[in-house]
């Protein structure tokens, strides 16, 4: 454990509870800028460090964003803690993917219940259960894909498979590789086509979407996570890329 670091980020987290709560009013402010700053220049430590303290650059603003969120001291108390757990479990050496909370942001601003569900389940099976994780990526980009044709009034039939449907998802984003002239566009592009290939088959030869034969390839932990990653990231490119064109040109 990085002890010198995670005594930090107790001290910052006792400080935001105490500020919260009405125990130290007096608090100038001094403290909590120079603990913010040192986590805010770490890439790793900022990914991890609750929102509020990322936007609010001063002690004072996070006055009236906690008193408008939490009437109760205990509410307040108890939200600081959780916001706080996932930089304490990485300072003190537990298993954390620092990414997750990138793509979750994504998927959180995106309206659809399926989407969110899939995305938490491919998330709780990681580690303990490689197939249904495996299972659940797929999914989650299939499910982002129809609901981003949906809301972009796009007509698709549920027979297709998973490439012709993202296939037709690309195309309605402006992300088909051979819509582009750029030699390292159309790369990253092919690139995620492929993926998206892969995950194709991938559903048949690993995931438990069908019976493995006597001797087949087991699926282990290092399996889902590729799987889990490169379908959280797909679905995030894919969600960014759908809401801010949305933004640029609404669809009527």
């Amino acid at each position: 454990m990085q002890t010198d670091i995670f005594n930090k980020a107790m001290n910052l987290r006792m400080l935001l509870t105490r500020f919260a709560t009405g125990e130290d009013k007096k608090e100038d402010g001094e403290d909590y800028k120079n603990l913010r700053n040192e986590f805010v220049a770490n890439s790793f430590t900022k990914a991890l460090l609750p929102e509020f303290v990322v936007s609010c650059r001063v002690l004072s603003d996070f006055w009236p964003y906690i008193k408008r969120r939490f009437g109760t001291y205990a509410e307040r108390r108890d939200y600081i803690r959780e916001e706080f757990e996932p930089l304490l479990a990485y300072l003190e050496g537990d298993r954390v993917y620092l990414h997750d909370s990138v793509i979750g942001n994504s998927v959180e601003k995106f309206d659809c219940d399926t989407v969110h569900h899939l995305w938490s389940k491919a998330l709780d099976r990681r580690e303990t259960d490689p197939d249904g994780a495996i299972t659940a990526a797929r999914s989650l980009i299939e499910s982002v894909c129809k609901q981003i044709l949906r809301e972009r009034d796009i007509e698709y039939d549920d027979s297709f498979d998973l490439p012709k449907l993202f296939k037709t998802t690309a195309r309605c984003l402006n992300l088909a590789p051979q819509l582009h002239n750029e030699s390292i566009l159309k790369q990253i592009l092919s690139g995620v086509q492929t993926t998206i290939h892969g995950f194709a088959s991938l559903r048949n030869e690993l995931s438990d979407a069908h019976g493995q034969p006597k001797g087949g390839y087991k699926v282990g932990k290092r399996h889902s996570e590729l799987a889990v990653n490169l379908a959280g990231s797909v679905a995030s490119f894919l969600i960014q890329t759908h809401q801010e064109t949305l933004l640029k040109s609404p669809i009527n």
